[in-house]
């Protein structure tokens, strides 16, 4: 079955422009039959030519996702099982050192020609997540190719994403290949010569934010002994172990979840690190900091690493503003001289767009902060020059003045 394109992809000379894999309902003109969803489908541009091989998601508003720009090479299990394997061999053909760690993400959909697919290692399991109808449909298929390609034990889905819902396959048994009864709960693995406690059955994402493996360590890099630190958003705790480890001697965590602030705990244990202050709050990030600003309170060190805000471009006006408001809040409260590391995972807020947030909040706080420090993601999570969105995770580090 064929989907055709309102435009034509193609140059005058006839070369193919860098084309986005996404294949939005408003850029098709017509489609030919009626494809069910993930089946494979041809598209072809205003002129007829052909533009390459998608996945069909009849609910989504991105109503296609290219797999292959290649008319020789048809999406079919060999094809799926060589980008598992080239995938897999990238991490693991990194020089020495360059994840040290235990666990990685092993595939990051467009990034790597497998759009909705996100696979991550944890020592010797694996970690799937099937977010579109063509991968939820090859996702057995895809299971048992992972397993074989790395040697790992066992995989186990972890779809419970709500991008899944917008592609209209919603909720479905999760899906556990190999020896899942070995998997223990939690999970101990190592990064950067720390250990963290992850819960693969039913921790956020697929368990860990393994994207913050390298900015973790550099921003413990300007943590100077006996600073006073403030986590927000802090999950399990990953940075603060970080900051712990770099001599830091007061440490407050927030986070809504009282369950990631209990294994937070555990990752102090785990580390050696009982003796360090520790005050945890389950709480809104937000309604904490305005707290900590009602009572004077400061800290040396601000981490902000918020989740989603804007998860599409619809969303970045709204996002802008929560952006805004928790690092204006944490402005207020960063002792002189300190630092507030601040991130975004929302691909629909570009960098420059961030940075422009930054601004504002550093006006209105009227102190003047420096970005000393540029963060971004590690390799593993690769980023695909034709597909922008693959650019999620930004941040910088302020020092105020």
């Amino acid at each position: 079955m064929n989907i055709y394109l309102q435009r034509s992809f193609f140059k005058k000379d006839g070369s193919r422009k860098i084309t986005h894999p996404w294949i939005f309902q408003s850029s098709i003109k017509s489609i030919d039959g009626t494809p069910g969803p993930g089946e494979v489908v041809s598209v072809l541009d205003s002129a007829g030519t052909f533009v390459g091989y998608a996945h069909f998601s009849p609910s989504s508003s991105i109503r296609a996702r290219i797999i292959s720009f290649d008319k020789d090479q048809y999406p079919d299990e060999k094809l799926l099982k060589s980008r598992l394997l080239q995938s897999f061999q990238m991490r693991t053909s990194l020089p020495t050192g360059t994840l040290n760690s235990d666990s990685a993400r092993m595939v990051f959909g467009e990034s790597d020609g497998l759009p909705g697919l996100v696979i991550d290692k944890y020592g010797k399991f694996l970690v799937a997540q099937f977010l579109t109808a063509g991968m939820d449909r090859m996702k057995e298929l895809i299971a048992n190719f992972a397993l074989e390609i790395s040697g790992a034990e066992a995989l186990i889905e972890r779809s419970d994403c709500e991008i899944r819902k917008l592609e209209g396959i919603g909720d479905s048994k999760p899906l556990s290949v190999g020896k899942t009864e070995g998997i223990p709960e939690p999970l101990v693995i190592t990064e950067n010569g720390y250990k963290f406690n992850v819960s693969l059955a039913g921790g956020q994402k697929t368990g860990f934010y393994l994207d913050q493996r390298v900015n973790r360590k550099l921003a413990s890099s300007f943590i100077s002994p006996g600073m006073r630190v403030l986590d927000c958003f802090s999950y399990t705790g990953a940075f603060s172990v970080y900051a712990v480890g770099a001599g830091a001697s007061d440490i407050t965590l927030v986070d809504e979840s009282k369950s990631a602030l209990d294994i937070a705990e555990t990752n102090f244990k785990t580390n050696g690190m009982d003796n360090v202050k520790k005050e945890y709050i389950a709480d809104s990030a937000f309604k904490a900091l305005r707290e900590f600003r009602d009572r004077n309170r400061s800290f040396d060190f601000i981490i902000l690493d918020p989740p989603k805000f804007a998860p599409t471009k619809a969303s970045v006006d709204r996002a802008a503003r929560a952006y805004k408001d928790v690092n204006l809040l944490a402005m207020k409260l960063v002792s002189a001289n300190g630092f507030i590391a601040t991130f975004s995972c929302s691909s629909g807020v570009e960098r420059e767009k961030f940075r422009e947030i930054m601004c504002w909040s550093a006006e209105d706080s009227g102190r003047d902060f420096h970005i000393v420090q540029s963060f971004s993601q590690p390799v593993d999570h690769p980023i695909s020059l034709s597909f922008p969105e693959s650019e999620y995770l930004k941040g910088f580090l302020l020092k105020v003045y």
